[in-house]
């Protein structure tokens, strides 16, 4: 027993010697009252045990106990009365609060749970691009002039800002729970850091996005992403030990971190979890005390974390991290990374319709927008001889109508250029990549034709004749196998680009927004095609109003009938003064008040321009079609105005006669005498019916005048009438599908 002078000397000795005092005992004697008040302090060794007044041991207790029955003993005067009470109290050693479970789950569980909010986004970017490709949105645009470059970057300020928003809230809502997290951290490296982990992950969505062409696969890609992000930053950021791993070198291949960088949320979690380590602070189970962070200021970007704030592993070591800043770095790093994929993958990865550029397509002059002289203007006469030679030219076939041979040669000839001039245009889809086969299917077959300015070309044949795939082709969607056409002197294989400038598309499948208006839609497509704001206005009521749709003008796409989408995406096709237009079956679903409105707003429309429209309707070739081609099996049949094919592929004319039935007979007679090539179809109630062949076309006027004068009375009325469009249609088709069985 060593006595000392007071009781601040015990404190600060057992501070600076711990483990040497077993005891310490001090006395607070006030002076002497009645009754005597006598308090002490006792001071006891808890290093080795939690600090803590449930654990008030059995020495403790057996040492206040004798000391209070010797203090009793020295003050029990028998001459005296003495009323004794024995009071004891335990107070601990003075502790630091320990840290609020709220700092603890952000520590931990941080990292998962802002990982999920900007997930939300990458889900997001996945279903809106993926979607506007399955829908042929995007390529319906590109049509219509917009550039991939500018589709790209719409996207990526749009979600930046979703991202930006997502940031801010989520900084501000920490600093309103008051997380240490966020309390203890600049601001702007909380606001930076949130938003290069989204920007990196929208680039990464970015680049899925050239990958894949479903929806749903899309969807399905992008929650297994999230699960797996998920599991990775609840396993191994949510602990310092599993987090800082990566670089203890005796433990983790470097190799692994490095590889790791390339993924966003690894470098999130580093930076996240540096944070949370440096403001959380830890807590000290020796002494069951909270040791704060130092916190987390701009500066400590350019450091690493103290090693005494880092586990230790394997080696005893603590690991050798990077600069904090470095997680920066790595996002950045990760957005041009996932940018470039996407920019490669997206030019080189065909598209719906097989469109695509060459892998080296980077090295070519015509990416960049350098055109060689040849190039920018077509020399019409090198152009003509190269698509003429030998060796591009495929001879016709045997059976070539005398039309199209016509036609055919029309477009050979080096001083015929038409506005719209197709030379042996060619498409096969191939069933081997490398080679062909007897298993490819030609979906056209050389087709050589042309089409003047102020002329409608109508194009007929059934599904799967092949109209649709020229269309495509002359429009760009799809590439030709071979040949190639001059569109007001620009070539499709090598200039799509300028022809799409002044060119006009009605899809064969409306492509269209469901959530944007009739109205939204022309200013969206007018934007596209340069039309000037203040035109805009009056081009939305003269369009909408040539179709019967100015009713509806803000009423959201998705909600009209099928004519109705029709109505606005043949309005879309006319907008910018495109100098052709491809029509793809554009009045299908309409009724028929509807599609007389149309058919008027065509005409007027054509006049200055070259219009090619395809449809399954005789009665719009018809009314129309300057010139009508037919197609089967990929093969141009004819092509020749209305009447022309009528007159060559019709069965003639049908006259029916009513006559009286007494006089039947001698009608009879005087028809067959009249004409004799006619064919007696029905004879029922005085009714005859007649068809005349086209080679008595010639006897025709003589018989008709007959019939108008009627001198003796001998009918009663007469009709005559051409063979139908229809006819010579199915004819056609009829012969071909002979051939080819």
């Amino acid at each position: 027993m060593v006595p000392v002078p007071n009781a601040d000397f015990i404190y600060n000795y057992a501070l600076k010697h711990p483990n040497a005092t077993s005891w310490g005992l001090t006395f607070n004697q006030p002076a002497a009252t009645t009754p005597i008040n006598i308090q002490y302090q006792l001071w006891f060794n808890a290093t080795n045990s939690a600090n803590g007044s449930d654990i008030f041991g059995r020495n403790v207790l057996a040492f206040v106990r004798g000391l209070d029955e010797a203090i009793i003993t020295v003050l029990n005067d028998p001459t005296a009365t003495i009323t004794t009470n024995i009071d004891v109290n335990i107070k601990d050693w003075p502790l630091i609060p320990a840290g609020q479970l709220s700092d603890s789950i952000v520590q931990s569980l941080g990292p998962v749970f802002f990982f999920c909010a900007e997930m939300i986004i990458f889900i997001n970017v996945l279903n809106q691009i993926v979607s506007e490709k399955e829908l042929k949105l995007r390529h319906s645009m590109e049509v219509m002039g917009l550039r991939p470059s500018v589709y790209w970057l719409s996207h990526l300020i749009s979600n930046s800002v979703l991202v930006f928003i997502n940031a801010l809230f989520t900084g501000l809502f920490g600093l309103a729970f008051g997380f240490q997290a966020f309390r203890n951290t600049n601001f702007g490296v909380i606001l930076i850091t949130f938003f290069l982990f989204g920007e990196a992950m929208v680039m990464m969505a970015f680049f899925i996005t050239t990958l894949v062409r479903k929806t749903r696969v899309a969807i399905l890609i992008g929650i297994f992403i999230f699960v797996i992000g998920l599991l990775f930053e609840s396993f191994v950021f949510s602990s310092g030990y599993l987090g800082y791993i990566w670089w203890s070198s005796s433990t983790v291949d470097p190799a692994g971190w490095k590889c790791l960088m390339f993924i966003p949320f690894f470098n999130f979690g580093h930076m996240f979890l540096d944070i949370a380590t440096l403001t959380t602070g830890m807590l000290d189970t020796l002494t069951n005390t909270y040791i704060p962070g130092p916190g987390f200021p701009w500066a400590t970007l350019y450091t690493s974390v103290p090693r005494d704030s880092l586990p230790t592993y394997g080696d005893g070591l603590p690991p050798v991290v990077p600069q904090t800043i470095q997680a920066w770095y790595l996002m950045i790093m990760d957005c041009f990374f996932y940018g470039i994929l996407l920019w490669y993958f997206d030019n080189v990865i065909p598209n719906e319709f097989g469109a695509c550029q060459v892998p080296w397509f980077f090295l070519t002059l015509d990416y960049w927008g350098i055109e060689t002289a040849s190039k920018k203007s077509i020399n019409r006469a090198d152009w003509q001889a190269k698509n003429t030679s030998v060796y591009s030219l495929i001879p016709p076939e045997g059976d070539e109508d005398s039309d199209v041979l016509a036609a055919r040669d029309r477009v050979l000839d080096p001083s015929h250029f038409p506005e719209l001039k197709i030379v042996n245009l060619r498409k096969v889809y191939r069933n081997n990549i490398l080679f062909s086969s007897e298993k490819d299917k030609v979906a056209v077959r050389n087709s050589c034709f042309g089409v003047e300015e102020g002329k409608l070309l109508a194009l007929l044949g059934q599904n799967g004749a092949g109209k649709s795939t020229t269309i495509s082709m002359l429009s760009g969607l799809t590439p030709a196998t071979s040949g190639d056409a001059l569109i007001y002197n620009f070539s499709v294989r090598n200039q799509i680009h300028r022809i799409r400038s002044i060119m006009g598309i009605c899809p064969q499948h409306d492509v269209l927004f469901d959530d944007l208006t009739a109205r939204e839609h022309i200013h969206l497509y007018a934007g596209l095609k340069g039309v000037p704001y203040n035109e805009i206005a009056l081009l939305i009521e003269e369009r909408l109003q040539a179709v019967r749709l100015l009713t509806v003008a803000d009423v959201r796409a998705g909600t009209y009938s099928g004519g109705m989408k029709r109505r606005l995406s043949l309005v879309i096709s006319t907008i910018g003064d495109p100098k052709v237009i491809f029509m793809d079956e554009p009045t299908t679903g309409m009724d028929p008040v509807n599609r007389r409105h149309v058919w008027t707003f065509i005409e007027k429309f054509k006049k200055g321009r070259v219009i090619i429209l395809t449809t399954h309707s005789m009665e719009e070739a018809d009314v129309l079609g300057d010139k009508i081609a037919i197609m089967s099996k990929g093969r141009l049949r004819a092509i020749n105005n209305s009447i022309a094919l009528k007159t060559k592929f019709g069965t003639g004319y049908r006259i029916s006669v009513v006559a009286n039935p007494v006089e039947l007979e001698h009608v009879k007679g005087i028809i067959q005498r009249m004409v004799p090539g006619a064919v007696l179809e029905d004879d029922s109630a005085g009714a005859l019916i007649y068809q005349f062949p086209g080679s008595s076309t010639g006897s025709i006027p003589d018989f008709v005048q007959w019939l108008e004068e009627n001198k003796d009375g001998l009918v009663k009325s007469w009709g005559i009438s051409q063979s139908t469009l229809e006819e010579v249609f199915l004819k056609l088709i009829r012969e071909t599908n002979e051939k080819f069985r």
